[in-house]
This record gives structure tokens, C-alpha cells and sequence, in this order.
């Protein structure tokens, strides 16, 4: 029986051995990949486990599949580290950017759904767990997270020893609680300081000065469909460089 997770897990480990497949590919030479068939027998996998991969690779526009022809790299988005896709684990983000980074936890409190409930499929009373975090890059900060999760299912010491953990928000999350992040849902927007106040003392903001934020807002589901973490992100993208490839082909 496949435990949960084991798929996702098999994909990643799949798909990090086809890009540093590709990292030692002379692109100025060729940019054909090897076929499906290759990478499966290669990487002892089969073929569907490829074929998702390179369906998430295509979407994120990092190659381009032709049919009757093959898969190609797309050199220029292989430049490119920082990206949006797939799920973001935000002191990747930062060390991509060429930083080292740090989590400080703010706080672990429980509070009252409210607007939360219609995202997260609770009533407006029921108790969400919310964490507040500060990233840094360096010794700057960059990001400022409020994560919202259902039912308090991880203990607040745990919350708080993330500042020292090197694991990832959703490897935490399933090895904490036993809650499998599979797919997310942002929206982005604009945000300032004005707004928010507490990032004017966070971000060490003069008095009367109003710097503008990258909002991400981003809903987090599980195999079932089930929304289980609500996280806000306010990034500093004077700092963190955040980019979108997009496979555009078939529009």
C-alpha cells in the first residue's frame, strides 16, 4: 500500500535527478532531453512518474515538449533560480537568492477564524492555530508570514523550534502533524506598510515612510481536497527577488 506522501515524494526525488541531469547538459550543443523511456529506466521509475514531472517542468516553463519530437530544455528559464513553482518554501527563495537565511517566531497563539473560516471550510468561531514569523536574509528581514492552520494540531514548542529547523514549512508539517501539502492556491497583491502597521517596527521603517510589500496570500490543500493552511506573506522584493515562468503555448 503507498503511504501518503509517497507519490509526492518519489516525484520530487524524480524530478531533482532530471534537473541536475540537465545542470550537466551542454544546452549550447543540444537541448534535447532523453525520451521518457530513458529517464525512467535511468531513474528506475516509471513512465507516468516521469511523464508528471515533466508535465510540472513544462508548466513551469523550464522545458518544452513537442510531439513526435521530444522534450527541450528551455536554457533561459534554467537561468533563472527564484520562481514561484512549484510550492514555495520560502528560505529556499532566500538562499536562491543568494542569502543566508533564518526564521524567527514571532508567535503561537490560538484565535477565532473570523474572514479565515470561509478559506479554511470552518465557522467563523472555530479556533485557528496562528503563527507569526519573521525570515531573514543575512541578517535583514525580508518576509513576514502569518500562517493559520485548523485545530491546533501542532504544539506550540514545535512552532517555536522551527527557528532552528532546516526542514521545509510542508516537510515540517507532515512530519509534525501528519498533514500533506499537495496543492495551493495564491493570489497576489500589493500591500503597504501604512496598511499593516507591525511591519514598520519589523522592517525597521523611518517615521512617516510608507514602503510597499508583495502580498501573497496562499491556501494550502490536502490530498482530499481539504484546505488546511492559510498562509500571508509579506515580502520585501527590494530584498527577494520572486518570478513566474509561464508555458503560454497553447493560449
Amino acid at each position: 500500500m503507498t503511504q501518503p506522501g509517497s507519490e509526492q515524494s518519489l516525484r520530487e526525488r524524480v524530478r531533482g535527478q532530471i534537473l541536475e541531469l540537465i545542470g550537466k547538459m551542454d544546452l549550447s550543443y543540444s537541448t534535447r532531453l532523453l525520451s521518457e523511456g530513458q529517464l525512467a529506466e535511468k531513474f528506475q521509475v516509471s513512465r507516468s512518474t516521469v511523464r508528471a514531472v515533466l508535465h510540472d517542468l513544462e508548466i513551469e516553463g523550464k522545458v518544452n515538449r513537442r510531439q513526435g519530437s521530444g522534450t527541450y530544455v528551455n536554457a533561459r528559464a534554467m537561468q533563472v533560480n527564484t520562481t514561484l513553482y512549484p510550492r514555495i518554501d520560502l528560505r529556499n527563495i532566500i538562499e536562491r537568492n543568494g542569502h543566508n537565511s533564518h526564521i524567527e517566531v514571532l508567535s503561537v497563539r490560538l484565535i477565532p477564524a473570523g474572514s479565515l473560516g470561509g478559506k479554511l471550510n470552518c465557522s467563523p468561531t472555530h479556533q485557528l492555530q496562528e503563527v507569526r514569523s519573521l525570515y531573514y536574509a543575512d541578517q535583514k528581514p525580508c518576509m513576514y508570514c502569518i500562517d493559520c492552520i485548523r485545530d491546533g494540531r501542532i504544539k506550540d514548542r514545535n512552532w517555536r523550534d522551527m527557528s532552528g529547523d532546516k526542514r521545509s514549512l510542508y516537510e515540517f508539517l507532515r512530519e509534525s502533524a501528519g498533514i500533506h501539502v499537495m496543492w495551493d492556491m495564491m493570489r497576489l497583491r500589493a500591500a503597504s506598510s501604512g496598511e499593516v502597521p507591525e511591519l514598520t517596527a519589523y522592517f525597521d521603517i523611518p517615521p512617516g515612510k510608507i514602503k510597499v510589500f508583495t502580498l501573497l496570500e496562499i491556501t494550502n490543500y490536502d490530498g482530499d481536497n481539504s484546505p488546511v493552511l492559510q498562509g500571508t506573506i509579506y515580502a520585501d522584493t527590494e530584498m527577494i527577488r520572486l518570478n513566474l515562468i509561464r508555458d503560454v503555448s497553447q493560449l
